[in-house]
């Protein structure tokens, strides 16, 4: 699994293409903001009157074990 595994589950759970390998997503008071590098993925968490939260995580740590449950948890529990 790689930048196109989580390419789509960012298309199948609502975002939409930015620019190459950039996806967003808008929620309530929050826009999430995926980037998806060569091997790793950042994501970047904005809320309305906070700084924005960044974070990141290389491909073999996100996809080993149970990769969907990984993915969700560090995309979409913050």
């Amino acid at each position: 699994m790689t930048a196109q595994s989580v390419a789509a589950w960012a298309i199948q759970n609502g975002f939409y293409l930015l620019d190459s390998w950039m996806y967003c997503r808008n929620d309530e008071a929050r826009t999430i903001t995926l980037e998806i590098k060569r091997l790793s993925v950042v994501l970047i968490d904005e809320r309305t009157g906070l700084a924005p939260r960044v974070d990141s995580v290389l491909f073999k740590k996100l996809f080993s074990g149970c990769p969907n449950g990984k993915l969700d948890r560090f995309l979409l529990d913050r």
